[in-house]
């Protein structure tokens, strides 16, 4: 099913007004898909945008601006691969920030032209304090709540298979991810389609970077490695990851991107297979995660020969502070078009 472009506003809760901007939402990626299986994208709203309202989606928009560096920014959102209201739309405050500058007499000049938000089925929160979800007990059956892995990472293969076709391209992107969101997006940059059971979908576009905020890399490590300061969490990881990732723990470490061999990364990389930055920042505030998690993805990253691995200063505050306050997100895009520009 087609979706059009509409008027919207985003907020954020740093900026005094709303702002306004041209969106496509709820874009599904899959035939008959869940509720879920779709993506929002969202425009600077100019006169040149507003062209567009009312129109179908044919096409990612590239915008009357110079340079040469990636025009599109993907994000991947958090929520521990289960959270009932964590959606594609909490990217929002982000999006505020992004496009509340760069606007001059109605000419867009700002640096990047779109930002494309994921949803993905979710696994069962049997244990949510007002969304409950358990699929064995429950009186009625919501196929976007019932993924188990590799299921939630095939969704976000999918969903770059479509923008792929929308003219998503090479190096025309930056690709973030918070918290599993962040897990997410390096599962899909750092490890080809048939490593996670998918024979016939494109590897995704090689993003020109890769950040991952406040995210969890190492799965065996958040039951078995949380240290004295996230100790307390332990059993909550185990329920979490056993519902989402199964009861075998043996293979936990297959999904942990903290896991994968730097070698085949190498080789990865020298074919232009793997993005060619990376940045991993972690907030010390943090209540749900642990910094250890951000070190271990950096340690095994900086074994990978030619790539070029940052650790990022923006996140700070609670877990959540990235998508609730917006402007975390955003600065990081721009640190990361900084860093790429000088090695341009």
């Amino acid at each position: 099913m087609s979706r059009e472009w509409e008027n919207a506003e985003v907020k954020s809760p740093y900026l005094a007004q709303p702002i306004s901007v041209v969106a496509v939402k709820e874009v599904p990626y899959v035939p008959d898909g869940n509720r879920l299986q779709n993506l929002n994208i969202y425009l600077p709203r100019t006169s040149k945008t507003d062209g567009l309202v009312g129109t179908a989606l044919t096409a990612l928009q590239v915008l009357d601006t110079p340079g040469d560096h990636p025009r599109w920014h993907v994000h991947v959102h958090g929520g521990a691969w289960r959270d009932p209201q964590l959606s594609a739309t909490s990217i929002e405050a982000a999006v505020a920030h992004a496009f509340a500058e760069g606007l001059v007499e109605d000419t867009w000049s700002g640096p990047i032209d779109a930002i494309i938000s994921i949803n993905y089925t979710l696994s069962p929160f049997p244990t949510h304090p007002t969304l409950p979800y358990n699929p064995k007990i429950s009186h009625h059956s919501d196929p976007a709540r019932e993924a188990t892995h590799p299921a939630h990472i095939q969704d976000v293969l999918h969903a770059f298979a479509l923008l792929r076709s929308l003219g998503l391209t090479d190096r025309s992107y930056i690709l973030s991810g918070h918290s599993c969101g962040a897990c997410l997006a390096f599962q899909a940059a750092l490890q080809p389609p048939q490593h996670w059971g998918l024979e016939r979908v494109p590897a995704i576009p090689q993003p020109a970077a890769l950040v991952g905020l406040n995210g969890l890399y190492d799965l065996p490590d958040l039951v078995h490695g949380l240290g004295d300061t996230h100790a307390r969490l332990q059993d909550e990881y185990a329920n979490l990851l056993t519902i989402a990732f199964g009861a075998e723990e043996d293979r936990w470490p297959a999904a942990s991107p903290a896991r994968v061999d730097p070698d085949e990364l190498t080789e990865r990389l020298r074919h232009g297979r793997v993005p060619p930055l990376v940045v991993v920042d972690q907030s010390s505030q943090d209540q749900l995660v642990p910094m250890n998690q951000m070190e271990r993805m950096k340690q095994q990253l900086d074994k990978v020969r030619g790539l070029r691995t940052v650790r990022g200063n923006r996140c700070v505050g609670v877990h959540a502070a990235p998508w609730e306050e917006g402007f975390i997100i955003w600065e990081s895009v721009k640190d990361v078009l900084k860093l790429l520009a000088e090695h341009i």
